[in-house]
């Protein structure tokens, strides 16, 4: 039972971590104001003053 526990408690963290990394990767693809994908950018916007 104490096994199964412990097994259970790893599994949902590694799939959390998993599921926190591929939506970084994916949110940081996107520009937050254009929408156009961050290779496409290379310098089009200016930082705001």
């Amino acid at each position: 039972m104490l096994l199964r526990l412990f097994f259970t408690v790893v599994g949902c963290t590694l799939l959390g971590f998993l599921a926190g990394l591929f939506a970084f990767k994916v949110k940081s693809r996107w520009c937050p104001r254009c929408g156009t994908t961050t290779s496409e950018l290379a310098g089009q916007h200016r930082a705001r003053p």
